[in-house]
């Protein structure tokens, strides 16, 4: 899962160095965009006091001329390198009853295709760039698919909860934005790992994910 050995490396000072003009993207969603060089100098001065600082998450570096030859510098892990969104046709008529558009994963959970897929194929690969306290908040990939995660600069931690976790118990309210991670910590943190208060079956598994 690390870059290809072709000597560019993939640090933040050799991205800054190689794409520092270039816009990066902080949502899939809203389409706000900053040059690299501008970001490195606010993750340098008002990303150190923000409460949840900005990060830049790129689902489309690999579209786009010149970051496009990123795709070339990465190997996609084998035993992860089957494409299971190709199950899903993007462009079948969503009128189709859910019945009629099933899809089933290799762990033979049903994906609705029509009510998750929204004519379109989700995001799928990233770019993740942020400085210390940011990260994204507690959320289900799309199509509830898994994702493989490479670190190659700083440290990345996880928390994850049983699927029988009530998503409201752990801030995931219907309808309502993310809670930033940062916020999410302080808010809910000391309560899902006291054992006293929060039941073992709701218990998460944390994780701090070094590079490599």
């Amino acid at each position: 899962a690390m870059p290809n050995d072709n000597g560019n490396g993939w640090t933040f000072e050799n991205l800054l160095s190689r794409f520092g003009n270039v816009k990066w993207r902080f949502s899939d969603q809203h389409g706000e965009m900053m040059e690299l060089a501008t970001y490195a100098r606010y993750v340098n001065a008002e990303g150190r006091m923000d409460d949840s600082p900005l990060a830049i998450y790129d689902a489309e570096f690999g579209d786009d001329a010149p970051t496009d030859v990123l795709l070339d510098e990465y190997t996609v892990p084998q035993c992860f390198s089957r494409d299971l969104f190709e199950m899903v046709d993007v462009n079948e008529d969503t009128s189709l009853s859910e019945d009629e558009n099933e899809v089933e994963d290799d762990q033979s959970h049903t994906l609705s295709s029509s009510s998750l897929y929204k004519n379109r194929r989700p995001p799928y690969r990233w770019i993740l760039i942020g400085p210390e306290r940011s990260g994204t908040g507690l959320h289900v990939d799309p199509l509830y698919t898994n994702a493989w995660v490479t670190v190659l600069q700083g440290q990345k931690r996880w928390l994850l909860f049983p699927p029988c976790t009530p998503p409201e118990e752990i801030g995931m309210i219907d309808g309502k934005p993310q809670i930033p991670s940062s916020i999410w910590f302080c808010d809910y943190y000391g309560k899902v790992t006291n054992p006293a208060i929060w039941p073992k079956k709701w218990r998460p598994v944390e994780v701090l994910q070094q590079p490599g």
